[in-house]
């Protein structure tokens, strides 16, 4: 069983990591089928922006966009439940997971009109995922406590320079089968051992033995490393560039090789709002919702007329695994399971 959050770190973590319990409203509802009703989101996104979005939206198109807001795990276990009556209407999700649910008819096919110009890269083809952004998973390492821990080590520059005797216990990873991060951090293993799960599961079981805790949410990582609680964090690079921008001793690190997922929206299958779903995430893939994402998030555009976070790197300079996106989502359930049972999470 791993350490569990403190209580003084709840305390230093709660504007950060509080997650909404039910829905935030902004706007007044209407009845089945009125130009007005309420478009319902169920989004991984951080709950600050996510709502900041939601508000921008609504001031310009006058229609509500109620937001649920938990990790990627936790919502994909939410839309299977609902099947046969889904509460939402779009669902935010990674493009790598859209096959899966394509099959199981969670989420419905459209054609965006806002897709129009982006590279093929960031489309669907077959119209299920609907690219808003590009998430790196990196490396958070507590600049102080490094210096005085790892036996005067460099700051590490790839994954496998995390395997040292002195992180036993000082890393925090969020939990593969909950958060979209933590499950990104594990495929990317396999990928960058091209495919070889086997000599992926030997990195990871030695990667385990350094982890002191296992977090429920994607972003609490990079706040333990922000207040030194541990040493070094797996996170995406937008969490991170917030906590340094914020000031904290935060180095950030992007391992050689690592890996990048294509974050989006999804039309949900029988959705209570299709017309208004569909329209809510043509307007997230805009030029305006897509610098607000950019801004607020401090992820990777997939516009080209859309500037980079401040303190990012530029993909240019970046060495990247071949990630599989379809495969991704295609093993999730399996890896997720084996991780679990592995490492008895």
């Amino acid at each position: 069983m791993r350490n569990r959050l403190s209580r003084s770190t709840l305390a230093v973590l709660a504007a950060a990591l509080l997650v909404a319990s039910g829905l935030s409203a902004c706007g007044a509802d209407g009845d089945s089928g009125e130009p007005g009703k309420a478009v319902t989101w169920y989004t991984p996104m951080p709950e600050d922006a996510a709502r900041r979005l939601a508000e921008a939206y609504e001031k310009e198109s006058g229609v509500e966009v109620k937001v649920l807001r938990q990790s990627a795990g936790e919502l994909l276990s939410r839309i299977k439940a609902e099947s046969g009556d889904p509460a939402a209407d779009v669902l935010g999700l990674a493009s790598g997971d859209a096959g899966p649910l394509a099959k199981e008819r969670l989420i419905k096919s459209f054609k965006s009109t806002a897709a129009a110009g982006l590279d093929g890269r960031f489309v669907d083809p077959d119209g299920y995922w609907h690219a808003n952004e590009m998430i790196l998973i990196m490396l958070g390492v507590n600049a102080e406590r490094w210096e005085k821990e790892a036996g005067g080590r460099a700051l590490p520059q790839t994954w496998d320079d995390l395997l040292i005797p002195e992180l036993k216990g000082k890393l925090v990873m969020p939990n593969p089968t909950l958060s979209g991060t933590g499950y990104t951090f594990v495929a990317t293993q396999i990928f960058r051992f091209g495919g070889d799960e086997a000599a992926a599961w030997r990195y990871l079981d030695g990667f385990n033995a350094l982890v002191g805790q296992y977090t429920d949410s994607g972003g609490a990582p990079s706040q333990l490393v922000a207040t030194g609680e541990y040493v070094a964090g797996v996170s995406f690079a937008h969490d991170l560039l917030n906590v340094s921008d914020a000031g904290f001793p935060v180095e950030l690190v992007y391992p050689k090789p690592t890996g990048l997922v294509i974050s989006g929206n999804a039309l949900v299958e029988g959705a209570p709002n299709p017309e208004g779903g569909q329209r809510f995430i043509e307007w997230l893939q805009g030029k305006e919702a897509s610098q607000m994402i950019v801004d607020l998030v401090h992820s990777y555009p997939v516009r080209t007329d859309v500037t980079l976070p401040e303190g990012a790197k530029s993909l240019g300079d970046l060495e990247l695994v071949d990630y599989d996106p379809v495969r991704a989502g295609e093993m999730r359930k399996k890896v997720s399971t084996e991780y679990a049972d592995r490492y008895k999470l």
